[in-house]
């Protein structure tokens, strides 16, 4: 089920490690789309809706062992591991490149992503090459390995610099253009605010670990001042995508050729996830015609992951996953949707958390509101619609009757954040335990202690040419070697 990564704007392709000196303008958007693609491969993170009740696989298939029995190996899913660098190097030629202040709107773009770059691989990796990671023309082709915690605090001091960057840059600053930058065709105060809530999203991670409070506020109130991605501010990458092989919106192009004809082992592999299908019709949520389709008239249903093939709900009573012709807010979209790289929707969010925790000012009840009824947007839905489902008395979706509010904030998020942002579903649940009530794999050969694994495992390709350094981390566990904020 592994894919190639697509080639759509990719440069320094031959040697990723050895880049040709490149005009930033011509590297960012390269390093942008690779980001975006790698985010919205579903083949690169199926694990996490697979393991989280949002997907299933078809009964037409054999479940995949390695997935639906927790026994990963060096190779599972380490594609993501090796695009993320790759996209990360050409990060760090920009941000090495821009030392000149005509320059620094590219710098500070480049710090950003590479914190995206970076959170991401510490939250599925733990442990990985940070400050060595880029310093092949010094001749260390063998990176040492960062401690992650070390690698969380760094991130938020290259924002707070990417921040400072961008608010005092002069003049004499070269403006990006919707072809240089195609995540926000250069507005520096939506890059402002996207470093700010990726910061804020960093900070919240580390929520319930012991002794973090205060650094987490004193952190926040620096750049409090700023603000957070609001409604309308998500940052999506477009490039943009057209109707062509290889260059339209990466979700649907796992799914749809460029003719319109389903892609091979695709649409009739991945159907609906029976906890999601329950929940959105036990909350009267008409998400659920967008995330899924109905098998007839308005019936849906789906299955438990890892269910053995005879016992699971035949094909022509599952749901599939959600598309309609020329219909964006479907979640396979079209071929050139935008390919969502920090939405609207998760920054509210995380907002809506840090309120409730008390970490940032802000009524969480509104922000919570203000996220579900920008999911409902961003799925083609009406304002109305969404006030109309917050209306309802349910413990599930109305704040005020919600017992516990983190519990309902991060369970709306798992619906919102379905092929969407898959990273986040799988930390949210590892730290909080949010969504409860989650049926895990139901395979009989399962290994651990009966949930998913907290971590991947190394790659294949790190232990072939590093080995030293993945075993100067020590052992590694997927089930019990945890990401450092998880304390549950």
């Amino acid at each position: 089920m592994s894919s190639c990564s697509k080639d759509f704007l990719n440069v320094n392709e031959k040697n990723p490690n050895s880049p040709s000196v490149v005009d930033p303008k011509l590297v960012l958007p390269a390093a942008e789309n690779a980001i975006a693609t790698t985010m919205n491969n579903p083949r690169r993170f199926e694990f996490v809706y697979l393991w989280h009740g949002l997907w299933s696989i078809s009964g037409s298939y054999s479940q995949p062992q390695i997935t639906a029995q927790y026994k990963l190996t060096n190779t599972a899913y380490q594609n993501a591991f090796i695009e993320l660098y790759r996209a990360g190097n050409n990060l760090d030629v920009i941000e090495q490149q821009s030392g000149d202040a005509s320059k620094v709107y590219y710098k500070a773009i480049a710090k950003i992503l590479k914190a995206y770059v970076f959170q991401n691989l510490v939250d599925c990796w733990g442990d990985v090459p940070y400050t060595e990671a880029f310093k092949t023309a010094d001749g260390n082709l063998k990176p040492k390995y960062d401690k992650q915690q070390a690698i969380y605090e760094d991130l938020v001091v290259q924002l707070d610099d990417a921040m400072n960057l961008i608010q005092t840059a002069t003049s004499t600053a070269e403006k990006l253009s919707n072809i240089s930058d195609i995540i926000y065709q250069g507005d520096m105060g939506l890059w402002l605010k996207f470093a700010n809530t990726l910061k804020l999203r960093i900070l919240i991670h580390q929520a319930d670990m012991d002794g973090r409070s205060a650094y987490i506020t004193g952190k926040i109130a620096t750049t409090a001042a700023i603000g957070y991605i609001g409604a309308g501010e998500g940052a999506l990458n477009n490039p943009p995508y057209v109707v062509s092989s290889g260059k339209m919106n990466p979700f649907y192009e796992t799914f749809y050729n460029n003719a319109g004809t389903p892609q091979s082992d695709a649409v009739s592999y991945y159907f609906a996830g029976k906890d999601a299908i329950t929940f959105l019709q036990a909350t009267n949520d008409p998400r659920i015609a967008k995330l899924y389709l109905p098998y007839s008239g308005n019936l849906y249903d789906g299955n438990i992951f890892g269910t053995p093939s005879e016992l699971l709900t035949i094909n022509s009573k599952t749901s599939k996953l959600g598309f309609a012709v020329g219909d964006p807010g479907t979640m396979i979209g079209t071929p050139t949707k935008s390919a969502p790289v920090l939405t609207d929707v998760e920054s509210l969010f995380i907002q809506a958390e840090a309120a409730q925790r008390g970490l940032i000012s802000g009524d969480a009840q509104a922000l919570y509101e203000s996220a579900v009824t920008r999911s409902f947007v961003y799925m083609g839905l009406s304002p109305a619609a969404a006030g109309n489902f917050l209306g309802q008395t349910s413990s599930k979706v109305n704040y005020t009757s919600a017992l516990d509010k983190r519990e309902l904030i991060i369970s709306q998020k798992w619906i919102a954040l379905n092929g969407v942002a898959p990273v986040e579903i799988w930390t949210d649940y590892r730290r909080t335990g949010f969504p409860s009530g989650l049926h895990f794999s139901t395979d009989p050969a399962k290994a651990g202690p009966g949930t998913p694994p907290v971590r991947l495992l190394y790659p294949q390709d790190e232990l072939n040419v590093n080995s030293d350094n993945v075993l100067a981390v020590g052992t590694i566990d997927q089930f019990t070697s945890k990401i450092f904020w998880q304390k549950r």
